[in-house]
């Protein structure tokens, strides 16, 4: 027995991702060091709490866990956990259910994937569409006026033209 638990901390442990195994009542049973590095509070504190309360938004949470028990599981559920010194930490969760032999479900296994890089290139792929978008216009607006520009010119000319008839006109 204590070889498959060594067996399963390590797999536990191994995740780089923050990973907690949370009871059907949102109790956190469980985490890796990942979790408790995220969260910046000890294990022995974390252990017994509510799951929510590490979240920006813990009705927002509830409502994910609530959908792993319902599905079986989520993917890429965005939220935002919490360190104790107010450092936020957007992240995906992805979570499932976990059962005993008889196939009972026992809780559930939440990985929150830190995806604040990821929320920083979409956000710089958003500001270079828009200026791609601002160059765009502003290259057609740059079209219109060498377009008005040379019409100018023709304008001129045909002054020009219509003046010389004038003059000569004056003068006969």
């Amino acid at each position: 027995e204590l070889i498959l638990a060594n067996y399963a901390r390590s797999l536990i442990e191994a995740s780089l991702d923050p990973l907690f195994t949370i009871s059907l009542r949102g109790k956190i049973t469980d985490m890796n060091n990942a979790s408790v590095d995220i969260i910046s509070i000890s294990r022995e504190k974390i252990i017994g709490t509510d799951f929510f309360s590490y979240f920006t938004e813990p009705q927002k949470a509830r409502e994910v866990y609530k959908e792993v028990f319902a599905k079986g599981s989520v993917a890429d559920s965005p939220l935002t956990l919490r360190q104790i010194n107010g450092k936020l930490t957007d992240v995906l969760f992805n979570g499932s259910v976990y059962k005993n032999d008889e196939g009972k479900v026992l809780g559930a296994v939440v990985v929150a994937r830190d995806s604040s890089e990821q929320k920083w290139a979409i956000e710089l792929r958003k500001a270079n569409k828009e200026l791609a978008y601002q160059n765009d216009e502003k290259e057609k607006r740059a079209a219109e006026l060498i377009i008005a520009n040379k019409e100018l010119v023709f304008q001129n000319d045909e002054k020009g033209k219509r003046a010389a008839e004038l003059i000569l006109a004056n003068n006969e």
